[in-house]
């Protein structure tokens, strides 16, 4: 029994590199058979199992497409490590999939309150592209007028 679970341990870990190399099918697989194992065990491995659950979630909404489902799973992940910016890279991921830039910034505005320089959250940022500060910064980013001049500054530079 104790051998079985170190070898599920092991299929998680390599389903975690596989994640990390975007091998998200394969990765899945894994998780799929391995992972509800994991969460029976004793509480260091379901531990464990926890904190693989930010990859399954990126796997579940870059495989499967089950957005919500990817989300539910990195945010138990990021309610149970709240201090690792790596799990709200992975949030911010499928946000960015799921096509909503609005709360990718949150995740990714979070992971870099807890460490400025971590090189994936900023590089994320960095492609899916900085939000410049409101033209009216009183009135706030979603205020009609900044919503306005907004858009006219963004014509202008294109012209």
């Amino acid at each position: 029994m104790v051998e079985q679970q170190a070898d599920m341990k092991d299929e998680l870990k390599r389903a975690v590199e596989l994640t990390r190399a975007e091998e998200f099918e394969e990765a899945l697989e894994i998780f799929n058979s391995h992972l509800l194992g994991m969460t029976t065990g004793s509480i260091n491995e379901k531990r464990f199992a926890a904190g693989t659950l930010y990859y399954y979630g990126l796997c579940v909404a870059m495989v499967k497409r089950r957005y919500s489902e990817g989300v539910k799973y990195c945010r138990l992940s990021v309610k149970a490590n709240m201090f690792d910016p790596e799990h709200r890279y992975n949030l911010a991921r499928v946000y960015v999939e799921r096509g909503n830039r609005r709360q990718a910034f949150e995740a990714l505005n979070a992971g870099l309150q807890l460490e400025p320089h971590h090189k994936r959250l900023n590089r994320l940022l960095d492609q899916i592209g900085r939000r410049r500060p409101p033209l009216i910064p009183l009135l706030g980013r979603d205020n009609p007028i900044n919503v306005w001049l907004g858009k006219m500054a963004r014509r202008e530079q294109k012209d």
